[in-house]
């Protein structure tokens, strides 16, 4: 592929609006696409996620970006160096320069296979990752597409839990607020007890090594019609490397279990939505190397290793499949999930070339290893 096809590649695929659960129009045209890129044993599996080979052998390298984006349409436009569009750089750039990078891998198909997948709700449940792993892909190295900036290798996430509460007070008229507990006002009590907690607890150096919480979404109803009653909290919790889902979870339940006692009328219930491990890939392997010298040849500047806030699914994956694995794509991070969404061309181009490097020299190492 030449690059305006590069780029027409990935401007296709900004044009298939496909928020998390919605990806099924955008997996069709990838299915077709790489079919007729000269792709190999293309097909999906039961969540959706689609798949596609380029060469045999060992070693076997998986290239994994998801199809999905957050919601939220922004029109496609195209300014000199800039296109604009949902998902043009979380994460549909990487997955389009993977899927062009090991097009251009055909000649040396025999020295090693290329697994590029597509999957699915990568935004919201995680359900293409976790179906991946059922797949029991067998593979050696395994790159995850997000945005790091082309000089940048993304080797460690936090973890993340999701949480909703239910909160249920006595309902009474308005009138007699002073007698009556009210269910938002409570809800509010405990979340900032929950922040205090958490933030006196896993309180380290540096927004990474720290416990951050986000309240995300409120809810109260008036039973009938006086003051509110029922209160429901959803809450985002982020996690350092050093702090599982279940240390966090049980520190939040303490704080319920001590609210409790001192709010007796005061009913809570809660339940866990999701959990993903924090995850360090390790940094002295023959992948990071690989990507290292790719970086430095195509962008002509070291390179630097970053830790990212947010949770991906190199997460699962990494936790699951004990092989070596690191995230990185075109793009600025900062600009993911927002109205001005955009990726520079010229990256976006330089991408597929550091990622041509990067399996080049896996092929050619993995023998000598």
């Amino acid at each position: 592929m030449d690059n305006e096809a590069s780029i027409r590649l990935l401007q296709d695929m900004l044009e298939i609006y496909s928020p998390s659960g919605k990806e099924q129009k955008l997996a069709n045209f990838l299915k077709d696409e790489i079919a007729n890129l000269g792709f190999e044993n293309v097909r999906t599996d039961d969540a959706g996620n689609i798949y596609g080979e380029i060469g045999s052998g060992s070693p076997s390298i998986l290239l994994c970006g998801h199809m999905d984006t957050v919601a939220g349409w922004i029109p496609i436009k195209r300014e000199e160096d800039l296109l604009y569009g949902r998902g043009a750089v979380d994460a549909k750039s990487s997955l389009a320069a993977m899927i062009s990078a090991s097009q251009t891998l055909k000649p040396i198909r025999k020295t090693g296979k290329v697994i590029v997948a597509g999957v699915v709700e990568e935004e919201s449940t995680a359900n293409g990752i976790r179906q991946l792993l059922r797949e029991n892909l067998d593979v050696n190295y395994a790159i995850f597409g997000e945005p790091s900036g082309v000089k940048n290798i993304t080797f460690a996430y936090k973890g993340r839990v999701s949480l909703k509460i239910k909160f249920q007070t006595t309902s009474g008229h308005i009138g007699a607020q002073h007698l009556l507990d009210n269910a938002v006002e409570k809800a509010f009590e405990l979340w900032n007890e929950i922040k205090t907690e958490l933030n006196d607890k896993w309180s380290q150096n540096g927004i990474f090594d720290s416990v951050t919480t986000c309240l995300v979404k409120i809810r109260s109803q008036r039973t009938s019609g006086g003051v509110p009653d029922v209160c429901f909290l959803d809450f985002d919790l982020r996690l350092p490397p050093y702090v599982t889902t279940d240390q966090s979870i049980k520190a939040v339940r303490d704080v319920f279990t001590k609210y409790k006692e001192k709010n007796p009328n005061v009913s809570i219930s809660h339940h866990v939505v999701d959990r993903i491990e924090p995850f360090m890939a390790d940094k002295n392997t023959l992948l990071m190397k690989a990507l290292e010298r790719a970086i430095l040849e195509t962008v002509g500047e070291p390179f630097k290793f970053l830790k990212k806030t947010g949770t991906g699914d190199m997460n699962i994956f990494g936790a699951e499949v004990k092989v070596p694995v690191a995230t990185y794509g075109p793009g600025d991070s900062s600009l993911s999930h927002t109205e001005n969404e955009r990726i520079k061309l010229s990256e976006y181009l330089t991408s597929i070339q550091v990622y041509k490097r990067a399996i080049e020299h896996l092929f050619s190492w993995h023998k000598h290893a």
